[in-house]
């Protein structure tokens, strides 16, 4: 069941409490942009910061922002698509063979192919 659809205003909360792989975007943004960085201590360089906040910050804010809040207006539908994607089909792998798809059955099949060999790939979208 997926929620109705609510229009948000660009001040949605939800935006402060957006979270990638575990993490609180936001915070970590600011996390690593504050007088004294937070975050792992990996080289001499994780010791050297700002002493004054950048004008360029201000804009990756208004960036970040931007897209956290798109995201948010997206919620319903992209909750929507899941629910499609879940409810469809599945394709089996007779299928996918009958479309010309093929598994890797030797090491050599496993290794990257650079560039197009002897033949235009093109993709239909």
């Amino acid at each position: 069941m997926t929620a109705p659809m609510v229009r948000r205003r660009a001040d949605d909360s939800r935006c402060a409490t957006s979270y990638v792989g575990g993490k609180n975007v936001l915070k970590s943004w600011f996390n690593y942009r504050k007088a004294v960085p937070g975050g792992k201590k990996t080289s001499p360089l994780d010791y050297v910061h700002v002493d004054m906040w950048p004008g360029e910050w201000t804009t990756e804010l208004i960036d970040l922002l931007t897209v956290l809040t798109r995201l948010v207006a997206l919620e319903t539908e992209q909750a929507q698509l899941l629910d499609d994607v879940l409810g469809g089909d599945i394709l089996t792998s007779d299928a996918l063979a009958a479309e010309g798809v093929r598994w890797p059955t030797r090491p050599s099949d496993r290794k990257p192919r650079y560039g197009l060999l002897n033949e235009q790939h093109t993709m239909d979208i």
